[in-house]
């Protein structure tokens, strides 16, 4: 019979549960811990961390992560058999990497407005991830990929498995499988889209075909879940509160401004951010000096642009409160 695919192999682990033991292993690589020094700026932090936890940063060699580690924008972090990683994003998100797996943090922006993005690979293996206020305030400023394929989020906590052509099995296709605990994704690839709703799952082939639901959710989703899905489980439950309690700490919203009312608040600078990336939104700009610019210039210069705009729009808001108090009573 076939052995299973990598990132379901487990071997017998003493001790898994004590995470205080675990998180503090040394493999003669450098460690990141809380308390890390040259570190200045972060996106989030390892909420729980079993076994040996690898992290490779630009210019620095591979770091052994503990609990509460920085995480950074470029970090790509890999674990190993019966092994675990759980980072708690500053926008509310949270991820858990599965045995085996790699995921790398290619973009994650947090200021608390539009001008946020997240996009993340999937690397190998499987990972769960529960969306924070990136993909809650504009859902397509938030990704992921895996291989050749692209999910897209709506309010969700979901599971995204890559499947290797060494690996497929019987009931185990070859591509990229995304289980919808909550909300929904967009499965795409080169060859269509498929929408799935909660409590469904759907695969996009390795083949590049056209993505397409699963008649029932796999077993191999169920497998990969550990005791550790309960600390993800307790954040996707009090969601809202840790995304209200971020942008109260960023001073984003008003005195009992929930969540929500922020959202629509931002609605005419989201439709701003629509209208900038119309091809033909930028005067004096002909398509093909748009066409030679990089895709990093562009959104620099729209970033910078859109926190002009916020920035411009909290003072407005500032002065109109300071003004409405002075205001004699009628």
């Amino acid at each position: 019979m076939a052995p299973p695919p990598f990132f379901l192999r487990r071997r017998t682990f003493v001790g898994l549960m004590s995470l205080t033991t675990l998180g503090g292993w040394r493999t003669g690589s450098a460690q990141v811990g809380s308390g890390g020094t040259g570190i200045t700026q972060n996106i989030g932090n390892a909420d729980v961390v079993v076994g040996v936890v690898t992290l490779r940063r630009a210019g620095q060699p591979p770091l052994t992560i503990e609990q509460g580690a920085k995480v950074l924008q470029g970090d790509q972090i890999e674990t190993v058999s019966n092994s675990e990683v759980h980072v708690r994003f500053s926008d509310g998100g949270y991820l858990a990497l599965r045995p085996n797996s790699t995921v790398r943090i290619s973009q994650y922006v947090v200021a608390g407005d539009v001008t946020d993005s997240a996009a993340i690979e999937l690397i190998r293996g499987a990972l769960r991830s529960v969306t924070g206020w990136i993909g809650k305030l504009d859902a397509s400023r938030y990704s992921i990929t895996a291989n050749t394929t692209t999910i897209g989020v709506r309010g969700t906590d979901h599971e995204v498995v890559l499947v290797l052509p060494e690996d497929a099995a019987a009931g185990m296709e070859a591509g990229v499988h995304n289980r919808v605990n909550e909300g929904a994704t967009v499965l795409s690839n080169r060859g269509g889209v498929v929408n799935i709703p909660s409590g469904t799952a759907a695969y996009s082939p390795n083949s590049g075909a056209v993505p397409v639901l699963h008649p029932v959710v796999p077993a191999f989703f169920g497998r990969l879940r550990t005791q550790q899905d309960s600390a993800l489980e307790n954040h996707a439950r009090n969601v809202r509160q840790r995304i209200e309690e971020g942008l109260r700490e960023r001073g984003k919203l008003r005195p009992d401004e929930r969540f929500e009312q922020y959202r629509q608040r931002l609605q005419p600078l989201r439709q701003r951010r629509a209208d900038i990336n119309s091809p033909t939104s930028t005067p004096g700009v002909q398509p093909s000096q748009r066409a030679g610019e990089s895709n990093a210039r562009q959104i620099a210069r729209q970033n910078s642009r859109e926190q002009r705009e916020e920035r411009i729009r909290q003072r407005q808001e500032r002065v109109a409160q300071q003004r409405a108090g002075k205001r004699p009573n009628q």
